[in-house]
């Protein structure tokens, strides 16, 4: 089934020409330890060869460290278990003469020629195929298109596909939430890749999103995998997001004040600034980032800052500064003035209150010493007059202190 398609190769492959039968091959080939190898092969002969090709045809790679020994008596089954195991799945009737070595290792990572025989002619190609086999897993390509927030994309992740039985296995870290699709295509030089495409639509919340293309070794160890991968930074274009105008300095007259004007937006966004004021909006006329004024009331209003790039634009909300006029600032010392005399006003009130709390406190307790001592004068009197006398005072009954003395 593959064979078939191995009918092209680019100019990566080379042709070689000995006495008059041409093959082309590719000149590199690398594969990873534990896996098989493909080799696109495709070979001419003249057409008066072209019946020789029959059942009898053999093809073999005949490998470079050995080749002083072959055909020779020193050629024994120990060396034949250096080769690698090789079959041919092309039509060599056809001049397809497609191979695959299978098992293979860092061991043998060799030049193998070609060696074409049948019971007419045996032909040797003196140019070899370089095969290189590997421990580790070729790092992945990743082709990432201009991502633009809202359109639809392809991350495309190739991975080379040296044995068609066993492809690799691939996955994308994270996922977005998009749909996989995968294909292998052949190659110019007649190997084959495996295409992993991610399809899903970017936001601005992927930009700067780390991902990777993940490429697993199928016959390796399970609990040992064998991996390679490949690791990318998405850059997605999107309007400017989340406008707004940063103050620096203290809102007062005669202070230097700043504003800047932020948002998020890739990529970077030019700006322009507004005021408001008195029912009007006027174009400041500033395409800078940072704007700087003395703080007057004529610089009073509400500042606005337009963030723009090519993929849309932005507001920012407003900022209020509020400036006093000059008829007010000439009426400060007038309000300082009347606030002061207030306060001392209120304190002066305060200290009289106080004052005449204090004295009326002093009446009331020497009225009250004055009454006591008259009473007890009284008491003294009556106390030491006799009790034969008649009193000159008239003593009500119903009054039980003079009742006493009525007794006595």
């Amino acid at each position: 089934m593959l064979a078939v398609e191995f009918l092209v190769f680019s100019t990566l492959s080379v042709a070689w020409c000995h006495s008059d039968i041409l093959v082309s091959v590719p000149q590199t080939l690398n594969t990873t330890n534990g896996l098989c190898l493909m080799i696109p092969c495709l070979f001419t002969v003249p057409k008066e060869k072209e019946e020789m090709l029959d059942n009898s045809t053999v093809l073999t790679w005949r490998r470079g460290s050995l080749w002083t020994i072959y055909d020779t008596a020193h050629f024994n089954a120990t060396h034949r278990q250096l080769e690698p195991l090789t079959e041919v799945v092309g039509d060599l009737q056809k001049k397809n003469c497609t191979s695959v070595m299978r098992n293979l290792n860092s061991l043998h990572s060799d030049r193998y020629f070609f060696r074409l025989q049948t019971k007419h002619f045996i032909w040797t190609e003196t140019k070899a195929v370089l095969i290189t086999v590997s421990v580790s897993m070729p790092e992945p390509t990743v082709m990432v298109p201009v991502l633009k927030e809202g359109e639809q994309v392809n991350l495309t992740c190739t991975v080379p596909a040296p044995c068609p039985s066993h492809s690799p296995n691939v996955t994308w870290v994270p996922a977005l939430g998009g749909n996989i699709t995968r294909e292998t295509r052949l190659n110019a030089d007649g190997t084959l890749s495996l295409f992993d495409i991610l399809q899903f639509v970017p936001s601005f919340h992927h930009h700067e999103l780390k991902v990777s293309c993940v490429s697993i070794n199928p016959l390796h160890r399970e609990d040992k995998p064998l991996l390679s991968r490949k690791t990318i930074i998405l850059h997605v274009q999107y309007p400017p997001k989340k406008t707004w105008i940063s103050l620096t300095g203290w809102v007062r007259l005669g202070n230097n004040l700043t504003l800047m004007c932020l948002s998020n937006a890739n990529p970077p966004a030019s700006h322009r600034w507004f005021r408001q004021w008195a029912g009007k909006e006027e174009e400041l006329g500033i395409t800078a980032q940072v704007i700087s004024f003395t703080a007057t009331h004529e610089n009073s209003g509400e500042y606005i800052c337009e963030a723009q790039n090519l993929l849309g634009g932005m507001n920012s909300t407003k900022l209020l500064i509020d400036l006093p006029g000059i008829y007010f600032i000439a009426l400060l010392p007038i309000l300082a003035a009347l606030l002061l005399l207030m306060f001392a006003v209120i304190l002066y009130l305060i200290y009289r209150r106080c004052k005449g709390s204090n004295i009326h406190d002093t009446n009331e307790n020497l009225n009250i010493y004055a009454n006591v001592s008259a009473s007890a004068a009284e008491t003294q009197q009556l106390q030491s007059r006799p009790c034969g006398e008649k009193d000159m005072f008239t003593f009500d009954e119903n009054d039980p202190d003079e009742s006493i003395y009525a007794n006595c």
